[in-house]
């Protein structure tokens, strides 16, 4: 038989190929074998046109993944029946894993559903729950950092739970920090005893972990590098300030920092200054050089607040303006006005609570005033 695959009959056994045959190819039979050749090792290369499996079939259908994610994660697992798989997905619903959880779980780690449910993960949630951490804690907190299932309980995360409780003292705190997607198994504990070298008390670690627990997690060289960054800068290494500028400091890398500085010295600060207000309150560099450009420049020329009033009340700074400061400035404004305030009181009438702050300044002069309760809900955009 001559090895040619013109003709109609071609397409019945390649049917993603289109029956037609370029007419100067009908002269060689090998050229057209070569061509189809070349056509069907493109389509089986290709995923998205790959023949659909059990596996893919049972990642879309039972566990909700994308057809793209589930293709990714078809190529780590192999399901041939579903019966263990059916119960790890029984077994996370009864911890409270709802379907979004459950994607993100099974698309970060496919392998959980070939795990024994019984013998390999039940133990580990077992132990989280029966620790106080509650289910919807438990499945944020499992669903971000998928590695703890792949740990060991004996060796790794009993000994993790109890370190970090050696600080936070109470399950009910350990489960905030957990809440906070921290990754239990990261915490390093070289970083931990080198702010204990220097000082730093056990109920400012303790905060830290609170706060932001990923800022222990860095690695040593550069935790030290910034702790020691923030001592030459004058924090009190037993002060609250010293973790708020430690967790600052770490979240920026220098070209940030120093775009920072370059938008402080624009309005005429000196880097004594920044400096000054940065011990006194880190979020004054938290915000971003555009939002601290706008802020300073409100501050400064719309209110002309010096640099020495800005310092004693830096917080100001990195409060909502249009939520907050320029309603509140609209009514104090009017206050300055009639003499009823003085303008070194605003920055106090800035910070105060929302409910003091009506009781103060709005309700306490409601029937000299009755138009301020009306300036304020329009600037806050209740009118």
């Amino acid at each position: 038989m001559r090895a040619s695959f013109i003709g109609p009959r071609s397409c019945w056994h390649f049917p993603f190929v289109q029956c037609f045959v370029p007419s100067t190819s009908r002269g060689s039979g090998m050229e057209i074998q070569q061509l189809i050749s070349i056509i069907f090792i493109s389509h089986i290369s290709n995923p998205s046109v790959q023949q659909p499996s059990p596996t893919v079939d049972y990642l879309v259908n039972s566990c909700g993944l994308s057809q793209e994610s589930a293709l990714r994660a078809a190529q780590q697992i192999d399901i041939k029946t579903t019966n263990k798989s059916d119960s790890v997905l029984e077994l996370l619903r009864n911890y409270g894993f709802t379907n979004t959880h459950i994607v993100k779980l099974i698309t970060n780690r496919p392998s959980l559903l070939m795990a024994d449910p019984i013998k390999t993960l039940k133990p580990k949630m077992e132990f989280f729950r029966n620790n106080g951490i509650s289910d919807p804690i438990l499945a944020k907190f499992l669903s971000a950092d998928t590695s703890v299932f792949g740990s060991s309980l004996e060796k790794d995360i009993i000994p993790s739970f109890n370190y970090l409780k050696s600080f936070l003292r109470t399950n009910d705190n350990i489960a905030i920090a957990l809440g906070r997607r921290w990754i239990l198994r990261r915490l390093s504990q070289q970083n931990i005893s080198l702010l204990q070298n220097h000082g730093v008390p056990e109920s400012t670690i303790s905060k830290i972990i609170m706060l932001n627990p990923r800022t222990l997690c860095f690695k040593p060289d550069k935790f030290r590098e910034v702790v020691m960054k923030i001592i030459e800068m004058g924090f009190d290494s037993s002060s609250l300030m010293f973790a708020h500028g430690l967790i600052k400091l770490l979240a920026m890398n220098k070209g940030t920092w120093e775009a920072k500085l370059a938008v402080y010295r624009s309005f005429g600060w000196s880097d004594a200054e920044i400096l000054s207000m940065f011990r006194k309150q880190p979020n004054c560099m938290g915000s971003s050089e555009k939002k601290i450009s706008t802020a300073l420049d409100f501050f400064m020329k719309k209110l002309n607040w010096t640099r020495a009033y800005i310092s004693k009340y830096p917080t100001t700074l990195f409060l909502s303006l249009e939520k907050r400061t320029m309603p509140r400035c609209s009514v104090v404004e009017v206050l300055l006005s009639k003499g009823l305030m003085r303008k070194e009181n605003m920055g106090t009438a800035l910070l105060v609570a929302e409910d003091e702050f009506l009781k103060n300044y709005v309700v306490k002069y409601q029937e000299d005033l009755p138009q301020l309760l009306t300036i304020y809900q329009s600037k806050m955009g209740v009118l």
